[in-house]
């Protein structure tokens, strides 16, 4: 195998690199632009899989040395935007924010982030945009298939005839436990490192492949002319409402594995790739990866909404600068200049230190005392944060009775999203749907309290259709004494696509249907506003930004609202006996949609409601339930 440097593999990680930061920065001018993750995937698994060939072929294979090379690799850039994000956090973050920060950053160091998010939420959650260090998610999968990797391929090497076998077995096993995850789970889907192994060990059997048949393959040009469409068309083809990865992946991957093998003399790979420029910003592909994210999720902490087109391009600047300057003034000397033996347990000891750092800032609550929370004087009651909604929940309600529905329900932190507010009475009312539903049960209970409701929670639209929701249903359609079930969800995030909204209507349809056959009374509501700023701005002045208005324009919340609410409104027309709950006069009026009264505060991010903001939706909802199904208000 010809292990030369290939100036193409720098110019294809600069297509990754650059995929990625434009979907973070300006997301609708490419839409699937978060597949460069799975290009870097393969590039990885190809070029470090090759050397491990190489070396275990040649008998001269050490893990020690495999690690202290990792270790220089990854460590000197890790650490310097860990500690940057770090000491900003400590001057301008929040505690909760700040708080978040330390718990990311612990696990950053243990290259554990995948996990953790994989809890907390969603990869396209609309909290996303407030986590710094999000996108360390890779970073994790990546050292967590090189911790074993090499062990198995040192295992298996000496029995030749099982190594072909062997890497096909598992990228395919891999991939098969993929699909099947996309089925039920897309938040595991996404983060977990057995869904994601096969794209890093397709890069590995690429390289064993090439080792075997190091003489370019016919048609090398068309081949990587072909891969660079597939690679394309994955960015528009796919977006943030496919279930990725699942078998979408295999648009980026299949592009990225097939512009590999072409060689570096096929036509696009010579031609395109191997441009200076490209070449240029694949080199500091890696730190500018760890840098832009931080970059624009901490202008938005401090603009306390969408950071303007502007801010976002001076953002992605900046990044690059500095990417620019870790990879010449750190990365080069870390790895290439400074000769000792004493870099390896210098960076684990950074890394150590690092990981004190980020614990002590998760444990302290985000050290409350620091200076720029003794300055706010809040004179607006109501929560921030997640942490203060879900302790209530733990606090006051009950894990659901029902095991099998349980079992498959998401958590927050150890705690399981699947409650009810009764403990062995039967249950009444059961809502189901995603954090949209979930923020409403306390409210609700707190107005009906004579009532036993559960709350059933899936990340998905609450659809008889859909494969996370089939424990649910069977459910609800064994126990006789639940006689209300409630729908509602985040039916929509943006304006709805007319394949988007036929899609919504037969969902909604079929579900409405199913659950009538079954006796059962049916609760639809609207959805409250989704903002463009985060709360903190109502709450506190930000030393940076100053003060801002807790209200914005109502017209962004009406254009998605309207690609989705004529759909409910028919569904109740066509179904008088459900009853169709309007949420839009509650946060807004004909012009602005509004966070907070004068003394209260509603919502605990962008689009949750608070204990304060299920309070008051809640009393408004159950006054129309107790309206409409008046034996409820008996009960």
């Amino acid at each position: 195998m010809n292990l030369t440097y290939r100036a193409d593999i720098d110019g294809l990680r600069a297509f990754a690199v650059t995929s990625v930061v434009i979907f973070h920065a300006f997301p609708s001018l490419i839409p699937g632009g978060f597949v460069g993750v799975d290009v870097f995937f393969v590039i990885s698994g190809y070029l470090i899989s090759g050397i491990l060939f190489r070396e275990i072929e040649s008998s001269s294979f050490s893990f020690l040395d495999f690690y202290a090379r990792r270790i220089k690799r990854i460590f000197p850039a890790l650490l310097t935007v860990l500690a940057s994000s770090y000491v900003f956090g400590w001057f301008f973050l929040f505690s909760d924010d700040f708080r978040r920060l330390g718990a990311h950053i612990f696990r950053a160091t243990l290259f554990l982030s995948n996990l953790l998010l994989m809890r907390e939420a969603g990869y396209f959650d609309n909290a996303a945009e407030t986590k710094p260090l999000l996108h360390l998610w890779s970073l994790a999968i990546e050292e967590q298939f090189y911790v074993v990797w090499p062990l198995i391929l040192w295992a298996v090497w000496r029995f030749k005839a099982f190594r072909y076998p062997l890497l096909v077995s598992l990228t395919l096993g891999s991939f098969g436990w993929n699909l099947y995850q996309s089925q039920i789970d897309l938040t595991r889907d996404f983060y977990h490192p057995l869904t994601r192994f096969w794209e890093l060990s397709a890069g590995g059997w690429l390289a064993y492949h090439m080792m075997r048949h190091p003489t370019p393959p016919k048609n090398a040009g068309f081949i990587s002319c072909f891969s660079l469409v597939l690679l394309l068309a994955s960015l528009y083809v796919i977006d943030t409402q496919k279930a990725f990865p699942g078998v979408w992946a295999l648009l980026p991957v299949t592009g990225a594995v097939l512009m590999i093998y072409s060689g570096p003399m096929a036509w696009c790979n010579r031609t395109l790739l191997s441009q200076r420029f490209a070449v240029g910003l694949g080199v500091i592909s890696y730190p500018l990866y760890l840098w832009h994210w931080p970059a624009l999720a901490f202008a938005r902490t401090v603009v306390g909404e969408t950071p303007t087109l502007m801010i976002r391009l001076l953002a992605i600047i900046g990044a690059v600068l500095l990417a620019w300057a870790t990879y010449a003034w750190l990365e080069k000397r870390v790895r290439f200049g400074w000769r000792s033996t004493a870099k390896v347990p210098l960076l684990l000891a950074l890394l150590v230190m690092m990981s004190y750092l980020g614990a002590s800032a998760k444990n302290s609550g985000g050290y409350p005392s620091r200076p720029i929370m003794a300055s706010q004087k809040s004179s607006k009651a109501g929560d921030i944060g997640h942490e203060t909604f879900h302790a209530y929940y733990a606090e006051n309600f009950f894990p659901c009775a029902e095991q099998r529905v349980s079992e498959k329900s998401e958590k927050w932190g150890s705690m399981v999203r699947c409650y009810q507010t009764k403990l062995g009475a039967p249950i009444d009312l059961v809502m189901i749907g995603d954090s949209h539903s979930e923020h409403l049960l306390l409210g609700l209970s707190e107005a009906i309290p004579h009532l036993n409701i559960a709350k059933y929670y899936r990340s998905e639209l609450p659809f008889v259709s859909s494969n996370q929701y089939k424990e649910i249903f069977e459910s609800i359609a064994a126990d006789s004494s639940i006689k209300y079930v409630l729908l509602t969800a985040m039916w929509a995030d943006a304006p709805l696509r007319p394949d988007q909204k036929l899609a919504f209507e037969s969902g909604l349809t079929e579900t409405i249907t199913w659950l009538k056959s079954k006796n059962k009374k049916v609760i639809l509501l609207d959805d409250t506003p989704k903002f463009g700023f985060d709360p903190q701005r109502c709450k506190f002045t930000h030393p940076l930004s100053g003060g801002s208005q807790c209200f914005e324009s109502i017209d962004a919340y009406q254009q998605t609202r309207h690609s989705y609410v004529d759909v409910l409104e028919a569904t109740s027309f066509q179904n008088p006996d459900l009853l169709f709950i309007r949420m839009n006069d509650l946060f807004c009026d004909g012009e602005v949609c509004r966070m907070a009264s004068d003394d209260e505060l509603f919502f605990r991010d962008n689009n949750h409601l608070n204990i304060l903001g299920s309070k008051l939706a809640g009393a408004v909802i159950a006054k129309q339930i107790t309206r409409k199904y008046a034996s409820l208000d008996s009960h």
